[in-house]
């Protein structure tokens, strides 16, 4: 017969509420006693009553506080991957990685990782220790399945449109230099850049705990660009508010690619052309391939990058137009 709450409770020498406490997170425990608790539960093959009857799709996130302003993009991806999940008829469990231990493989079907290389560096142990199949969404990770981007793709695309509108002093604004989508970017702007003979600009990578994007921005400006992208979600707004603080007209002083947000871009003053990373299609893909573990279909890694698009708008100036 299948463990409950009150098996757990008896087994660990704790009452029933603390077993609740750990599963549901309302208040904390000792990590000693949570660690015995899972320790059983996975061997007694508990799964907590409210969820047992239905197939539960974990969501691993950093840290609940990050999610909103601070990563933007993956605040995004969040919240439509539980709208499509949820649809889907499964439900939804949201775990920040230092609580990875919480997920328990009997009910549980599969996670959807929602941190960047990084981030998943620091609880590789824990990651790697879970039997479950496991989604990188929005990221190229080690042993996952993997649904992304094409990173250096869309800078390419974006360094190509500003070459063809006579552009040929291109700079790139990096928000997240370090991680892998930060390098691929990188490597698409020089490479581009490059291949059209031109050659590539300073480095100038966003650190908030360094230096403000203002700043940043003064700098860049001091190097005469004609053009910039500006990478990405999270950012853009404090850029439009940058560029107008230091008195840069856009896009007769300098013309702006940034990274699509639609509740936001085509409102700026101009509308800013953007590179569209396609949420949806991410999500709708991250889907097909939940549906497919819990069916049993996949026999193989599946790795997929996603092609981007420009949305063309009036932050760009033609240079060919005298």
């Amino acid at each position: 017969m299948k463990a409950d709450i009150n098996t757990i409770a008896r087994e660990c020498g704790v009452s029933k509420a603390t077993v609740s406490r750990v599963f549901t997170g309302r208040a904390s425990v000792s990590t000693p006693v949570k660690e015995r608790i899972l320790k059983i539960a996975r061997e007694l093959n508990y799964a907590p009553q409210q969820v047992a009857a239905r197939e539960v799709i974990a969501i691993i996130v950093e840290s609940l506080d990050k999610i909103g302003y601070y990563d933007v993009f993956r605040n995004i991806l969040l919240t439509n991957l539980v709208g499509e999940i949820v649809r889907a008829g499964f439900l939804v469990n949201i775990i920040e990685a230092r609580d990875i231990d919480k997920i328990l493989d009997s009910y549980t079907k599969t996670a959807v990782i929602l941190l960047n290389d990084v981030e998943a560096l620091k609880h590789k142990e824990k990651l790697s220790n879970m039997t479950i199949p496991l989604i990188a969404v929005g990221n190229m990770l080690d042993n996952c399945h993997c649904i992304c981007s094409d990173y250096y793709g869309e800078i390419a695309l974006a360094v190509d449109y500003l070459v063809k509108n006579g552009h040929s002093k291109i700079s790139i604004v990096l928000d997240n230099a370090d991680i892998r989508a930060g390098r691929e970017r990188r490597c698409g702007y020089v490479e581009t850049m490059k291949k059209h003979g031109l050659s590539p600009m300073a480095s100038y990578d966003y650190h908030p705990e360094k230096q403000s994007l203002i700043e940043l921005i003064a700098i860049m400006i001091q190097d005469s660009p004609t053009a910039t992208i500006i990478c990405g979600e999270s950012i853009s707004n404090e850029a439009v508010y940058a560029l107008n603080l230091l008195g840069v007209k856009v896009p007769e002083d300098l013309s702006v690619i940034s990274f699509e947000k639609q509740k936001s871009s085509r409102w700026f003053f101009p509308p800013h052309t953007t590179i569209d990373q396609n949420v949806l299609k991410i999500v709708m893909e991250s889907m097909i391939l939940i549906k497919k573990i819990i069916a049993a279909r996949l026999k193989e890694k599946i790795h997929k990058r996603l092609s981007c698009s420009l949305v063309i708008r009036n932050s760009v100036k033609n240079m060919n137009i005298k």
